[in-house]
């Protein structure tokens, strides 16, 4: 009985680190709240916002999959050329669902939400000692907008050893 015991015990001891993935995906989740300062997100997925005052410019890298960014509330809407619309005023929103983007906004009073994979590059606006808002990063603790521009990978995954 005591051996048997001990086999089973030895058996799902190293059993268990095969059944163990080898890495941990990221969701590729991004959260900001009450940003300042400029966020660019090159990626693809969906990203939702608004913003108290400033601009927001989206991207379309895909025409054709018959998805167009959507904004609210803009005091001056321009469309730069068939990829690239601006949107600039206050209290505007914008979406731009499940495609291939590059959204760039700058402003305050920023609140978004991002899901999918790419980059993330984040510049607060609190290098005079203004507040410049939290982020999220793959259901993280909220952190402080870093002031000088920094780099983010969303939505990653660990590579296998």
């Amino acid at each position: 009985m005591g051996w048997t015991l001990l086999a089973v015990v030895l058996g799902a001891a190293l059993a268990l680190p095969a059944a163990a993935p080898a890495g941990k995906a990221s969701d590729g989740t991004l959260s900001v709240q009450r940003g300042r300062g400029k966020i660019t997100l090159n990626f693809k997925g969906t990203a939702v916002g608004r913003l108290a005052n400033g601009k927001v410019r989206i991207r379309d890298q895909n025409l054709f999959d018959g998805l167009t960014p959507e904004f609210r509330h803009c005091k001056s809407l321009k469309q730069l050329n068939a990829h690239v619309t601006v949107c600039t005023g206050k209290k505007l929103t914008f979406r731009a669902l499940n495609g291939r983007y590059t959204v760039f906004v700058q402003g305050s009073g920023i609140f978004m939400s991002a899901v999918g994979r790419g980059t993330l590059t984040v510049d607060g606006g609190g290098d005079n000692g203004l507040p410049d808002g939290v982020m999220s990063l793959d259901d993280a603790p909220y952190t402080s907008l870093p002031d000088v521009p920094t780099v983010f990978a969303l939505g990653t995954t660990k590579t296998k050893r």
